[in-house]
This record gives structure tokens, C-alpha cells and sequence, in this order.
């Protein structure tokens, strides 16, 4: 049995893709964009560095500064006190970031004596532990060390012979 007023419909057939066929125009197009905009990428980059030229940036005799370090041997810490490679030697422990004009005319005395010295300054964090407000005039190790202000100790074979406080008294010791 049919039925008379039904229709079929049969499905269109499906569009064929030739995909191995490449057009020219698609190819040269693709191969033209990217070299433009690296000319042109290159052409403003040439212009900003005439421009540059220009206003002087890039001036003729510029030398880059060179950074030099320069090691100061005479500041050292205070866990370094004791073990010095000298027979004798002075330490001189102050807060070296505060100006005062005692502690210049010190330096001087200390600068010309025959023996060598040493710096500690007690500002620096790991120093500033060792701050007290009494002294340890007898300590045989950095761990007893209790500086009080402005002090001068004179070490000979890893021992404290002189302990000095004071500016004035700095002064008076070392003149």
C-alpha cells in the first residue's frame, strides 16, 4: 500500500572540495603581509633612530661609567674582632653613619700611628647587638664583647691589652 500524496525527498548530494588546488592570488597574498609589515615595522624603527639622532640623544665622545668596587679592609664586623692576622692592632668601634668631629680628628690619630687599625661600625644590624650601656673590658671572644659609645681596644695575640672609652680619652691615649 502507498500512499498517493506523500513525496520523497532524497538528499542532495554533498559539494566537492578540491582541497589540494591552491590558488596563487591566496599564496602570494599570504607571503606578501608579513614581509610588508616587517619592512614598514623597520622603516618607523630606521626614522626613530634619525629622529633620536636628531635631538642629540646619541651625542658624539659618550662613554658609559664603568663601576668600580673598592673593598675597605678596615671596616670589619665584630665577630672578626679577635682574629686578625697582625701581632698588634687597634679596633675602633663607633656609629660611623653619625657625623661628629671628634671622630674625624680620632681617624686621623689612628691613620697616623704605626700600628694597623680596624673599624666596627656599630649602626649595622649585626654589630648593634653588641651595644650595651656597660663594658666588658676583659672579654676573650666577640660573644663578650659590650661596647658602650665611641671605645678603642688595643689587641695583641688575640687579646685585649688597653680598652679605652671615650673621645677625650681616645684622643688623649693615642696622641
Amino acid at each position: 500500500m502507498a500512499k498517493k500524496g506523500m513525496q520523497i525527498k532524497y538528499k542532495s548530494k554533498k559539494r566537492e572540495r578540491n582541497k589540494n588546488k591552491i590558488e596563487d592570488d591566496s599564496a602570494l597574498k599570504n607571503l606578501l603581509k608579513p614581509v610588508i609589515i616587517v619592512a614598514v615595522f623597520l622603516g618607523v624603527m630606521y626614522l626613530m633612530a634619525i629622529g633620536l639622532e636628531k635631538l642629540g640623544t646619541f651625542e658624539k665622545g659618550y662613554t658609559a661609567p664603568t663601576k668600580e668596587t673598592e673593598f675597605d679592609y678596615k671596616n670589619i664586623t665584630i665577630s672578626t674582632v679577635f682574629n686578625r692576622s697582625e701581632k698588634a692592632y687597634y679596633v675602633i668601634f663607633d656609629n660611623f653613619k653619625s657625623n661628629y668631629t671628634s671622630n674625624s680628628y680620632v681617624n686621623l690619630l689612628l691613620e697616623s700611628q704605626d700600628t694597623p687599625y680596624y673599624k666596627v661600625d656599630m649602626s649595622v644590624k649585626e654589630n648593634a647587638k653588641y651595644a650595651s650601656e656597660e663594658s666588658n673590658k676583659k672579654a676573650t671572644k666577640p660573644s663578650e664583647l659590650k661596647i658602650n659609645g665611641i671605645t678603642l681596644i688595643k689587641i695583641k695575640n688575640g687579646k685585649i691589652v688597653d680598652y679605652i672609652e671615650g673621645s677625650d680619652k681616645i684622643e688623649e691615649y693615642l696622641k
